[in-house]
């Protein structure tokens, strides 16, 4: 995915924009990312402590009193054989839950203390801990069938090359509640992107990845038309609808189209779709891949390679607006 994002920059914006990063995490990281170090190795042996508390001392305690009732001859199996299975599930997630602790406390310290001057490398960006797109803009968009849970991870709002942006990792799922507990149906998982756009338009156009009648019948009950377009390799892989058919060919040019097709390529024919509304864009990317993660519990900080791989992959986003042409005022 990055790769091919990356290709279609420049090779000398790329190598200007990684030596300056090069400059910007001796300077400004490396300090921090040593300083975290201490955290790190605190929240370690927290974790090291309650698995040998969970995994140790516990199950030598329930040991010791099942020998007890033993020799007192009770019996102790009876009482275990009428307790809800539903019990022991609660059990087991509470220890997950307790052993997952020092992990997310890490994670937010760690985050709250870098994605900030991070971000700020590339442009004005403001940085937010699970913090999530409003979720009035997720109605407008259309894109996404009906969910009544919604969460967030790592979420920027700034500007790059002049371009207001919001890129935010979001979960959102269909929860319903049956007599053996929940059952939990994911309806979308990745990055959305929240763009401003070059052109002014007063209605809306969804871009879908192509899934036929399905499409057509959703998008029937939204209010929407179906667009046909003249580009035969375009509607192989998207279909088209609006509440306005000639400001749908205003936005979607022959140019434009090509661009999404490039971004599609570049993210290695992931599911990407495309909301247009008031004057903005919304990229929906699905990915199982855990975005901005630029620390580990398990590694040190001073390994390059994970703050490596966020570079990339936030610079890919970044690439985005490259691609589509977002920061030139142009016909699309």
């Amino acid at each position: 995915m990055i790769k091919k994002l990356e290709e279609l920059k420049s090779i000398d914006e790329q190598q200007k924009v990684r030596n300056d990063f090069e400059q910007f995490y001796q300077t400004k990281m490396l300090p921090v990312l040593t300083e975290m170090e201490s955290v790190r190795a605190k929240y370690l042996r927290r974790f090291w402590f309650l698995v040998l508390i969970i995994f140790g001392i516990t199950p030598a305690i329930s040991t010791l009193c099942i020998f007890i009732l033993i020799q007192n001859n009770i019996d102790y199996a009876s009482p275990l054989r009428q307790i809800d299975p539903g019990v022991y599930f609660v059990g087991i997630v509470i220890l997950i839950m307790i052993l997952q602790s020092p992990f997310s406390s890490y994670k937010q310290k760690m985050k709250k203390r870098t994605m900030h001057d991070f971000s700020n490398f590339f442009g004005s960006f403001k940085y937010c801990y699970q913090q999530t797109i409003e979720e009035s803009i997720l109605q407008k968009s259309r894109l996404f069938s009906a969910y009544n849970r919604h969460s967030g991870d790592d979420y920027f709002c700034g500007s790059y090359k002049n371009v207001g942006i919001t890129i935010s990792e979001e979960e959102l799922a269909h929860v319903t509640r049956t007599r053996k507990g929940e059952v939990r149906r994911t309806v979308f998982d990745g990055i959305l992107i929240l763009l401003d756009m070059n052109k002014k338009f007063k209605g809306q156009t969804v871009v879908l990845k192509d899934w036929g009648v399905f499409n057509f019948l959703h998008m029937l009950f939204e209010g929407l038309e179906n667009v046909r377009l003249e580009d035969v390799r375009f509607e192989k892989y998207f279909q088209v609808y609006s509440d306005n058919q000639i400001e749908a060919r205003y936005i979607l040019t022959t140019a434009f189209m090509e661009r999404i097709l490039k971004l599609k390529n570049a993210y290695h024919g992931k599911k990407i779709q495309l909301s247009f509304f008031n004057n903005q864009l919304l990229i929906a990317i699905s990915t199982s891949q855990n975005m901005f993660e630029t620390s580990s519990l398990f590694y040190s900080n001073l390994n390059r390679k994970k703050i490596d791989e966020v570079f990339s992959q936030f610079y890919s986003v970044l690439s985005i607006i490259d691609i589509l042409k977002l920061n030139q005022k142009l016909g699309l």
